[in-house]
């Protein structure tokens, strides 16, 4: 019987897009090849893991020093790769809190980063508990983050459901015997959590 829901909070509650940034000082037109030549997701994950936004850039400017502009510029400029917050996902959120389930929050997210974006959303306070990467140092889709969060609220994974847009994620959830679904809209997610009895 699944009585604890596990979220995924970027691209399932907030849209995080690093596009947003590099759009506004990109030449126009040159976006597409920025993304896929010069962003490497190291940039992101190695917060992520816990280091902070100077150390992750005196990092990326001694392994990329050529790019050290765009690198400055995405540490200075990182909130605005958030986008609007899901109102489908927050109110599938106090839905199931009034159907009387727990829920948990489990993210790749940086811990120097987080408490900024926790304090602006009030829907973090409807969760029972908060796992983040950067906090504990290992990342989504390792198991060990997910069996941090099992043990720490003493959660046994065959009473768990979790959402994570990416499917690598969702993948690991499922081997460590945790039923999970890919997000790709809260319609899609209440649909199935509907179609199993959950909610």
């Amino acid at each position: 019987m699944i009585k604890n829901i596990i979220f995924d909070f970027g691209n399932v509650f907030i849209l995080w897009d690093p596009r947003r940034i590099f759009k506004n000082i990109v030449p126009a037109g040159q976006l597409d090849a920025f993304m896929r030549d010069i962003w490497r997701d190291e940039w992101n994950e190695n917060l992520d893991r816990g280091a902070t936004l100077a150390e992750n850039a005196r990092h990326l400017c001694a392994h990329y020093p050529e790019h050290a502009r765009y690198i400055a510029y995405y540490h200075e400029h990182w909130r605005e790769s958030l986008g609007d917050v899901d109102a489908g996902s927050v109110a599938l959120l106090a839905d199931l809190k009034r159907a009387g389930l727990r829920a948990y929050g489990l993210s790749n997210w940086s811990a120097e980063t987080f408490p900024i974006a926790r304090a602006e959303h009030p829907f973090f306070d409807m969760l029972d508990g908060i796992v983040i990467s950067g906090e504990v140092g290992v990342c989504k889709p390792d198991p060990a983050i997910y069996n941090i969060l099992l043990e720490r609220h003493r959660l046994l994974p065959g009473e768990c459901f979790f959402i994570d847009d990416r499917q690598d994620n969702v993948d690991a959830a499922l081997k460590l015997g945790i039923a999970a679904v890919r997000f790709q809209s809260a319609a899609q997610v209440r649909a199935t959590l509907e179609a199993m009895k959950i909610l």
